[in-house]
């Protein structure tokens, strides 16, 4: 028994030892990687080091762990370029405090090598990885940190930039829910701006956000008229802008419903732009959503989803997994086959944008759920609304959407509490839609 004993103990050291052996060469081979990315130059080259590290999100996140260490050595052996693109990296992977480490260490590096346009760029990806991960707050204090720095240089990058790091710092505001601090600013800037369309626009955005829907119509229908004055812009230019303030107007519209108004804005557009994808999706949709004219909607749909793949092959390098369909696009064809009742093809579509990453949406599982309800699935349309009132919220009107799914359910747990047989319903005739 002793000498077994022995021999046991003998063999997990060995095989201890080989564990910290080992790690320390992963731990290694994972630095030679990270300092790899000093040698990144240019604005193409650093793009395509963060495509391949978006590809690989579990070996990338063991590499900004080692990375990050790597911050605290006595001497930072990571330049500018490998923070800026690290902190890239963990922001897409939603590690915020992380990408602030790699943020600032770049920041501090540009700052020493006097480079006030990384300095810009460090700021203004920071502002957005925040406000994309809903950190309102720090956003905001990032924001007013870049107002604070002082450059005497007039036409420095920094004080050329500083009016559009006040409009994030509205917008922040607005969606933290300080709109009347947000309104204030932004009237303030219209002012100074006297006759300019781009702060009237910012108005618009911060009377949307606090649910003043006719005022936010008001001030982007005055940019608008002011735009088309502009004597500093080309003609071209003004077409461009005036086409994506009147894109955000049909949105608007409808959330002050008025949804023939937003229908209105966006028939111009397809016919201003008949290969725009996004204003096909959303006026197919909208009609799909107001069940009106069903046929056109979803020939509008599936065509917003062929520009959509000729777009795609056009881009170079593409990622293999970036090549697909969007799931907004595909949740519109599978709600218009919905409001056809071609509930078999709407499930294949709903489902087909349910599980892409970037379909974890209140409506899309909503959608779905009702699409199960429809095929009498009533278990599986109940699980998925309860996994949808776990997503975050996108946007206003998902609160509201929320309520009405906590509706639903009480609804469908009722019955089903009654054990009433679910209701089987023949395949649909375009199941293959």
């Amino acid at each position: 028994m002793l000498i077994r004993t022995f021999l046991a103990r003998t063999l997990l050291a060995c095989f201890a030892c080989l564990l910290v052996n080992f790690s320390a060469f992963a731990d290694d081979k994972l630095r030679e990687k990270a300092l790899e990315l000093n040698r990144t130059s240019g604005t193409v080259g650093m793009s395509r080091a963060l495509a391949m590290l978006l590809k690989d999100e579990k070996g990338t996140k063991e590499l900004l762990d080692v990375a990050e260490k790597m911050l605290k050595e006595e001497k930072n052996p990571l330049n500018y370029n490998a923070c800026f693109i690290l902190g890239k990296a963990a922001g897409y992977f939603k590690n915020v405090e992380q990408a602030k480490a790699f943020y600032k260490s770049a920041a501090e590096q540009a700052a020493k090598l006097g480079s006030a346009s990384r300095v810009v760029d460090v700021f203004d990806a920071l502002i957005d990885m925040f406000a994309q991960n809903k950190k309102y707050n720090e956003a905001i204090a990032a924001c007013q940190e870049f107002l604070d720095l002082e450059v005497n240089d007039r036409d420095s990058p920094i004080n050329q930039m500083k009016p559009f790091v006040l409009e994030k710092l509205v917008q922040n505001l607005a969606r933290k829910g300080e709109t009347q601090k947000a309104l204030e600013i932004a009237n303030d800037l219209v002012k100074r701006d006297e006759g300019g369309w781009y702060f009237l626009r910012l108005k618009g955005e911060v009377l949307r956000e606090s649910g003043k829907y006719d005022d936010s119509v008001e001030a982007y229908l005055e940019a608008i008229e002011r735009l088309k004055k502009s004597e500093t812009l080309k003609d071209e230019q003004k077409k461009r802008l005036s086409e994506r303030l009147r894109y955000a107007l049909s949105g608007i519209y409808l959330d002050a419903n008025k949804p023939d108004k937003s229908i209105e804005i966006l028939e111009a557009l397809v016919k201003e732009d008949p290969d725009n994808s996004s204003y096909l999706n959303d006026l197919g949709f909208t009609l799909a959503d107001l069940n009106k004219r069903l046929d056109e909607a979803e020939k509008y749909i599936r065509l917003a989803l062929e520009k959509d793949r000729e777009a795609r092959k056009k881009i170079e390098d593409l990622p293999k997994e970036e090549d697909k369909d969007s799931a907004g696009y595909l949740d519109s064809l599978g709600w218009v086959l919905y409001r056809k009742k071609d509930y078999q093809g709407a499930k294949k579509y709903l489902k087909m944008a349910a599980e892409d990453k970037d379909g974890r949406h209140v409506e899309i599982f909503d959608h779905l759920a009702d699409v199960h309800m429809a095929l009498g699935e009533k278990q599986e349309a109940i699980r998925i609304w309860e996994e949808a009132l776990k997503l975050d919220n996108v946007s206003r009107r998902d609160e509201e959407r929320k309520r009405t799914i906590k509706k639903k359910l009480e609804e469908a747990k009722k019955s089903n509490d009654k054990k009433e047989p679910e209701k089987k319903l023949p395949p649909s005739k375009n199941q293959d839609n």
